[in-house]
């Protein structure tokens, strides 16, 4: 999952599985938008490469620009020079680095589709210096040195990318494999460049290769739309499968058809056949939501003497009515049969296998009882509940107390401060939304409905001290804290609250100012 975000705000997300970016990220270009804003779109033959400087080109660290010159071999658009001279980022030394634009690295003696526009001095230079999610969007190796085939720059690229699927060169293929999944839709690119069938369909080819590699990217595209193929995947699955209370997780759901309804006979082949047990149990996984699959295959594959091949086998059954693989897996003295039943509980969304996630939670393996947490968060709460309380005592105590105060907030008021105060979160855990913030916003809006003599009392005084402590992210929840003292007509504790945090990096006194100026715009 690609993800990007800033520590803005105090529910601040935290990524486990994936990378998160502190600047924005463009969507993927289209090929055919891509060639409206060139100048010149061309297939050309790498001659030569060499560092240069050029100011339309900010500095940035680890990367450095290159002038690479191709011999034009054909045309789509525009009247190049012999020798086109075209200007890029491309790696540079290695160097401490936050942000990654646009970069490409040419091999000399190969070929590839350039889009370009004009430059300085008789050169050219990428399109755009501003990254989307497709970094490499503008380069397009080649499969020959001819002239392109196709009247249009999508013909062209396909062609091209067939080539490579179809070269001898285990290089060339798994660029091919990559490039038509992602110009056709996967990686959750959202391009369309390519009918998706027609991509998948060559894709396929690649998945009966000899060259494990080769096959294993090829079984990686049909799997990738399902959630029983990636762990690393599972949160956000998990997030969009279920109706529980996974916090900071972007959702995934299921479309359909599943892209390995396509392929599924080249899959099931792998998965029966004389390929690795890896090999064999990423074509199972891939196949996880092909219904007409005989569950006799699956209860077969679930008695493997291979553990990889089993826990497979204990995925695909979430999607199955016979769960006997789940449940046998939860015991299982291997760790893969354990944290694969895990997940598979989540996947299912089966309230009769919720008891069997207690015991895992206190698993000493840990990818077991980070898979059974995050399962038994997907969950809706009335049916999670019970679990939930009973893992209060586990390492992911901090997200369970918010889980269980998302509906009713009273019984859990000490918890909630006690996790604010001391920046409570798992040691092993996925990412997310930071569980500190969470209660912060739990218990704030817990106070914040309670009648001013409440507050005036000292009923809450330990709610309201737990929120003074803590770890800010931004300006706006100390404003807020702020604004609810004095619309509660807390006037000693406003004074005091805005001296203590005076001194604070925010920056929060003008923010505070416009509070005293007009306190109704900040309490909800």
């Amino acid at each position: 999952m690609h993800g990007w975000m800033t520590a803005a705000t105090m529910s601040m997300v935290v990524f486990g599985a994936s990378t998160a970016h502190g600047y924005g990220v463009g969507p993927a270009v289209p090929l055919e938008a891509l060639a409206t804003k060139a100048d010149l779109v061309c297939k050309g033959v790498v001659a030569s490469d060499r560092k240069v400087a050029d100011a339309w080109f900010p500095a940035v660290s680890s990367f450095e620009v290159r002038e690479t010159t191709f011999t034009v071999v054909s045309c789509l658009k525009g009247k190049p020079p012999k020798q086109l001279r075209f200007r890029h980022y491309a790696k540079g030394p290695p160097a401490p680095s936050m942000y990654t634009p646009p970069n490409f690295t040419y091999v000399k003696g190969r070929a590839y589709l350039v889009f370009a526009a004009k430059g300085s001095g008789g050169s050219y230079r990428v399109v755009s210096k501003s990254p989307t999610m497709k970094i490499d969007s503008e380069a397009i190796l080649a499969a020959d040195l001819k002239p392109h085939r196709g009247a249009t720059v999508t013909e062209a690229a396909w062609s091209e990318l067939r080539g490579l699927v179809a070269s001898a060169d285990p290089a060339d293929v798994l660029e091919g494999i990559r490039q038509l999944d992602e110009h056709s839709g996967g990686s959750m690119l959202k391009l369309a460049d390519f009918e998706r069938g027609a991509a998948l369909a060559e894709i396929a080819v690649a998945i009966p290769s000899k060259d494990p590699t080769i096959a294993a990217a090829a079984i990686d595209v049909f799997g990738g739309d399902s959630p029983y193929y990636r762990d690393e995947d599972a949160g956000y699955w998990l997030a969009g499968l279920g109706k529980g209370t996974i916090s900071g997780l972007g959702p995934r759901t299921m479309t359909s058809p599943a892209s390995a309804e396509l392929a599924a006979a080249a899959l099931l082949a792998v998965a029966d056949g004389g390929a690795t047990p890896e090999l064999r149990a990423r074509a199972i996984r891939a196949l996880g939501r092909v219904a007409s699959i005989p569950a006799a295959k699956v209860l077969a594959w679930s008695r493997d003497p291979d553990p990889k091949i089993r826990g497979a086998a204990t995925l695909i059954s979430a999607a199955r009515p016979d769960r006997s693989p789940i449940t046998k897996g939860a015991t299982d003295r291997a760790p893969e049969l354990r944290s694969a039943a895990a997940l598979a509980i989540g996947f299912s969304q089966d309230p009769k296998l919720l008891p069997l996630l207690a015991p895992l939670l206190g698993d000493p393996v840990r990818e077991v009882h980070e898979y059974a947490a995050m399962s038994l968060l997907s969950f809706p709460l009335d049916q999670a509940a019970p679990t939930l309380k009973q893992g209060l005592t586990s390492n992911y105590r901090s997200l369970f107390v918010n889980a269980l105060a998302s509906r009713d907030a009273s019984p859990y008021l000490g918890l909630l401060a006690e996790v604010i105060i001391k920046h409570e979160q798992p040691a092993d855990w996925w990412g997310g939304a930071i569980p500190a913030g969470d209660s912060w916003k739990l218990l704030f809006a817990y106070v914040s409905a309670r009648p001013a003599a409440d507050l005036a009392g000292g009923k809450l005084d330990t709610s309201l001290d737990a929120l003074e402590q803590m770890q800010w992210f931004s300006s706006s929840e100390p404003r807020d804290l702020y604004a609810l003292y004095v619309a509660k007509k807390l006037t000693a504790r406003a004074q005091k609250f805005r001296a203590a945090i005076k001194a604070s990096p925010l920056g929060v006194t003008q923010f505070l100012d416009e509070v005293d100026k007009d306190p109704s715009r900040f309490v909800r």
